[in-house]
């Protein structure tokens, strides 16, 4: 024969299922792993950006310093001191160069500075990028 139990004197309803403030913590930490991965993506993405742009600039720098060099083996450029402003495309991206050429600590050399800006900045705004060189002084 079967047995018939009285209502509500179940022996497991104790300890099934999460408390309200379980379910609440286990939530707040979703949200707060959800938001530091958020922020670490968009980091990614402004490093990733950066590290393009200043590659770019480097690039461009780098450019500009062979170009004289080159110009002056051709003889199409004397070399002496002074400064040269121009652009260049670079990566699908404008740029404006600035090249100093200045004396530096040696009497044999001159030194070559050529800061790289984005063609929207401003004169005032700081370069993305200056690169240096040498090249060996008329005077020689």
């Amino acid at each position: 024969m079967m047995r018939i139990r009285p209502v509500g004197k179940c022996q497991h309803s104790k300890n099934k299922g999460f408390s309200l403030i379980e379910v609440m913590f286990a939530l707040f930490l979703i949200v707060m792993v959800i938001g530091v991965a958020t922020e670490v993506a968009g980091n990614s993405v402004r490093n990733a950006t950066s590290l393009k742009e200043s590659t770019f600039a480097r690039w461009v720098g780098f450019n500009q310093l062979d170009m004289y060099k080159i110009e002056v083996a051709q003889g199409a450029r004397v070399v002496g001191v002074g400064i040269d402003e121009g652009e260049a495309e670079m990566g699908n991206m404008q740029w404006r160069w600035v090249r100093e050429v200045g004396g530096s600590n040696s009497a044999d050399l001159l030194e070559m500075k050529v800061s790289v800006y984005r063609e929207a900045d401003s004169r005032d705004d700081d370069p993305v990028i200056t690169v240096k060189g040498y090249i060996a002084s008329p005077d020689i």
